[in-house]
């Protein structure tokens, strides 16, 4: 198995390693940037982490984390015009659904 090389490094005697500063830079890491470590096979990822969740955080907060992040898709939709065409959109799938020969 042929494997590319970039930066070769070594662990120190408590087994840490150093990121190169120019690896560092182009990720955007710095001392508050939290890594996420997984392991699969005989290879070590590492991963940014943008959002931590917590078990203390509720559904509720969650939830409301999550739809402040797309508020701006559906801010100025008439609701009511909105479901009447989500309507006929469902309906007429169904009603292509039917004719279709299985």
């Amino acid at each position: 198995m042929s494997m590319n090389i970039g930066i070769i490094t070594y662990p120190n005697q408590k087994g840490q390693i150093v990121i190169p500063k120019t690896m560092r830079n182009q990720l955007g890491i710095s001392h508050k940037v939290a890594l996420n470590i997984v392991m699969q096979e005989d290879k070590i990822y590492l991963q940014t982490v943008k959002d931590i969740v917590t078990t203390n955080q509720s559904k509720n907060e969650l939830l409301i984390k999550m739809l402040s992040k797309t508020a701006g898709s559906w801010a100025n939709d008439d609701w009511p015009k909105t479901e009447k065409r989500r309507r006929k959109i469902e309906l007429k799938a169904a009603t292509r659904r039917k004719r279709a020969s299985w």
